[in-house]
This record gives C-alpha cells, structure tokens and sequence, in this order.
C-alpha cells in the first residue's frame, strides 16, 4: 500500500466494514482497525453484543462471500481538508489462540486504550488488501 496513504489513514480511529451475504445484499458496520503488513485488522472485541460472535452479520457474511470493502474518510466544514480512502479485499477471520497475533493485540491495545479496560477478545477479521482508491481534495488549476 502507498505510503501517503497508510500515513493518512493509521492514525484514524474509525472505518467502515461493507460486507455482503452471498445474495449480495449489503451490510455496512463502523469498525476500529489497524494496519499491518499490507493487512486491515479489525476486532471482534468483548463489547457488550445481541448474539455471539459466530452469528454476528459481518461474520457470516464473510463466511458466505470473502469479499469486502472498507472505507477511511476525513470530514471537515472546510472541504479543502476532505479526504479518503477504500480498500477492496478478502476477508478472513482468525482465532488468536490458534494464530500468534501478539503484535496485532499489542497495536490495538496502544491505539484503542478502551480495550486495557473492557477487553480485546481472541477474534479478528483480517483484510488482505487487493486495491485501494484514494482521493484528496486538490485545487483545481
């Protein structure tokens, strides 16, 4: 991934996770995330949830159909400042007891202090980016 845009958008506290059933009906839902090694992380974290993580939309939409969107922007009442960024790719999602994601859990647990305090879980969705689109507000000439 370009550097500009990892710069743009690693220290952005929120994106956006678009996944679809394998009817193709969409599913959007606002994530936290980090950036890893060509990756998006994104954690099924021990917030207070309606269902279980297994029947959790997201999850099963990725289950059924791998591929996803996700979006990072930045808004400002000046739109000289707008910006921003989507991602297309190929969902996974990992167990950390069964995968070494020592260095995942610690980046979440720097950028997102919440989770020193109600719990990171052992669940990840793992993006592994295909193509990504970026725009930037620019003057015109």
């Amino acid at each position: 991934m370009d550097k500009k845009i990892v710069k743009l958008i690693k220290n952005t506290s929120i994106g956006y996770l678009a996944t679809a059933a394998s009817n193709l009906q969409p599913y959007m839902t606002p994530v936290v995330f980090i950036i890893q090694n060509e990756n998006v992380y994104v954690p099924l974290d021990e917030k207070p949830k309606t269902v279980s993580i297994s029947e959790l939309k997201r999850v099963k939409n990725i289950q059924e159909n791998p591929k996803v969107c996700f979006l990072v922007h930045h808004y400002d009442e000046d739109w000289t400042k707008l910006w921003f960024v989507m991602i297309t790719g190929y969902a996974s999602l990992l167990d950390s007891t069964s995968e070494k994601l020592t260095t995942i859990h610690n980046k979440f647990l720097s950028k997102y202090s919440q989770y020193n305090i109600i719990g990171l879980g052992n669940f990840y969705i793992k993006i592994r980016i295909n193509r990504t689109a970026y725009w930037k507000y620019t003057q015109s000439k």
